[in-house]
């Protein structure tokens, strides 16, 4: 799996959306530091958090700590972690593809519910070599259809700051 980039502020698209995201349980998949999570939690979102790294989750549930924030955090293996079915009000991913999580994220969300969704095109990996592997990015159209069926609040392919994105924001009917 491709790791998050390495910075503190909250992604861009996350915030730009901010204002339409439905308050309530919000779940940060690969959370890396916690730098949307953090966000998330001082905008007044039920947040969890899952990541890989065990140093990761304790360096977000100390920055949390230090700014007074509530969130949970959990080291989990995603390839074999389970989300919870209809749970969350919000799902954000940044940064990390794992196709087979994806189902997941559709059945975890309520109805009304909303995905925040931002990771490496293939053009990055065929233009720069990174990510290394081509399977850690999406092709074309590939991460619109996997939410086809939600309504479609905003989608994006092309070169952000030097790195090619697909971005999606959609709500689950």
């Amino acid at each position: 799996m491709e790791t998050h980039q390495h910075c503190q502020e909250p992604a861009k698209l996350l915030v730009d959306f901010a204002g339409l995201l439905p308050k309530g349980k919000s779940l940060d998949i690969a959370m890396g530091e916690g730098r949307n999570a953090l966000y998330l939690a001082s905008q007044g979102f039920e947040v969890e958090g899952l990541e890989r790294s065990e140093e990761a989750v304790k360096t977000c549930l100390a920055t949390a700590n230090a700014r007074q924030l509530r969130l949970v955090a959990r080291v989990v293996d995603l390839e074999q972690y389970q989300l919870k079915t209809a749970h969350y009000h919000l799902i954000t991913c940044f940064y990390y593809l794992q196709r087979s999580l994806i189902p997941q994220i559709r059945t975890a969300l309520k109805p009304g519910g909303m995905v925040v969704y931002e990771t490496f095109l293939i053009d990055n990996h065929l233009q720069f070599g990174h990510p290394k592997h081509r399977e850690y990015c999406f092709e074309h159209n590939e991460l619109l259809n996997f939410f086809r069926d939600f309504r479609l609040l905003f989608y994006y392919e092309g070169m952000i700051e030097r790195t090619f994105v697909a971005q999606l924001v959609a709500q689950k009917q």
